[in-house]
């Protein structure tokens, strides 16, 4: 999802600074990005990053200050997407104290303080927006995901009170939470076993995983200025599912004729 949102913002013509803690990786989607702009104008760069560390967060805002400060005369910050996200599948009874923290300081305690960084940044130079990639875990819970189910309610918690805080200083703070998405860690769910496209489309009134790209219209609509007055929201983009129905709930509405509807 993440090198969808940045692959967007580029297409969009903005100067985007990709963080990640492996260089090869980072580089390799910068290659990408520049590959596919053509006439956009948009450009991509790459910082190093280990979301874990407070002081990489100071840091690598410095570097994006620096590096945009030689593309643009004002030099700033406009936009943060807190993307990095881990899940570790665990019974709750089981969960160990490492596994615990580190799911929680990657989900919760590291966009709290790049938040933190950024809004810094921003205050000084006229406010901007920040979007942390929440889940539909935060209110439709899964078994054995504790942690990452508390982290991303958290995100919507923090959401509410950054937005509070920092709307005095022009910044838009809001969160999107997807739902099933064409990822990774979903497909890695599908071979353990853990869930099928079945038990998704038995709960998604929508009845189809979304893709990345449909993630990062939704983060590219909270940035722009049509959403310049909404802060402090989470934006579920799960294609339904947090209306919470149960699995075929919706077969009576689709086929009516198969159900004696007299009783």
């Amino acid at each position: 999802m993440g090198f969808a949102i940045a692959e967007r913002f580029a297409a969009e013509g903005a100067v985007v600074f990709i963080a990640d803690l492996n260089p090869s990786l980072g580089e390799e989607a910068v290659s990408a990005i520049t590959a596919n702009l053509g006439h956009a104008g948009g450009r991509a760069f790459f910082v190093r990053l280990d979301v874990r560390n407070e002081q990489n967060w100071i840091d690598a805002i410095a570097q994006v200050l620096n590096e945009s400060g030689k593309l643009f005369p004002e030099g700033k910050l406009d936009i943060l997407v807190n993307n990095a996200g881990v899940q570790r599948r665990c019974p709750a009874i089981d969960f160990s104290e490492e596994a615990f923290d580190w799911v929680m300081d990657i989900d919760l305690k590291a966009p709290f303080f790049c938040s933190q960084a950024a809004a810094r940044a921003m205050r000084g130079s006229g406010g901007g927006k920040i979007v942390s990639i929440s889940s539909g875990n935060s209110r439709m819970m899964n078994p054995g995901r504790a942690p990452y189910c508390m982290a991303k309610a958290g995100i919507n918690a923090m959401t509410q009170v950054l937005a509070a805080e920092w709307a005095m200083y022009n910044i838009n703070v809001n969160a999107v939470a997807p739902g099933f998405i064409e990822t990774a860690m979903v497909r890695a769910g599908f071979r353990l076993g853990i869930l099928s496209e079945e038990q998704i489309r038995s709960v998604t009134p929508i009845q189809r995983l979304a893709t990345e790209a449909e993630v990062a219209d939704s983060v590219f609509f909270l940035v722009t200025d049509e959403a310049r007055y909404v802060t402090g929201q989470t934006l579920f983009c799960d294609g339904g599912w947090n209306t919470g129905i149960l699995p075929g709930a919706l077969d009576y509405v689709r086929h009516p004729e198969k159900f004696d509807t007299d009783k």
